[in-house]
């Protein structure tokens, strides 16, 4: 058999391409597949978070607030997102002519126009399913992280 013949014959064998291909794209495949899980995973905690915050926001628009005071509120918006007390922020505020106030039960200067708001937001450390530093650490960046910060807000007027 001469060298010519060989070379002819490798170059036309073609078995163990697509077990070599596999073997190269899997690791991708892996990755795509854990970060899709883990992207996904936030996106319905953060779906979870916004409409827990709407519903809340529609409950201080039928149990309108007296004052400043929104623990009543606050108490609702963990107990509808399923979180700590800590994890939510509830501010009633007034504005005059689109200008946040300080002062709540104040009124806006004549000819100015009056909105009371009130804002809710739910934040959560979620963790995900794969510890993602490895990467950071490979590419040199502090982006990757074992938990990820989800909220969701929403803000309502009602005056």
């Amino acid at each position: 058999m001469s060298i010519l013949s060989l070379a002819r014959r490798l170059r036309s064998d073609r078995s163990g391409f697509g077990a070599m291909e596999l073997g190269l794209s899997m690791p991708f495949m892996i990755l795509l597949g854990l970060g899709t899980v883990d992207a996904s995973q936030m996106i319905s905690t953060k779906i979870d978070f916004e409409q827990a915050a709407q519903r809340t926001t529609d409950f201080a628009l039928a149990k309108r607030p007296n004052g400043s005071n929104g623990a009543y509120l606050k108490t609702e918006a963990a107990r509808e997102a399923g979180v700590s007390e800590q994890d939510v922020t509830v501010q009633i505020f007034l504005e005059c002519n689109g200008i946040k106030q300080t002062n709540f039960d104040s009124t806006c200067p004549s000819g100015q126009s009056a909105g009371r708001f009130v804002s809710v937001n739910i934040t959560k450390q979620v963790p995900t399913e794969f510890d993602w530093s490895f990467f950071g650490k490979v590419l040199g960046v502090d982006a990757f992280s074992e938990v990820v910060t989800v909220s969701g807000d929403s803000l309502v007027r009602f005056q």
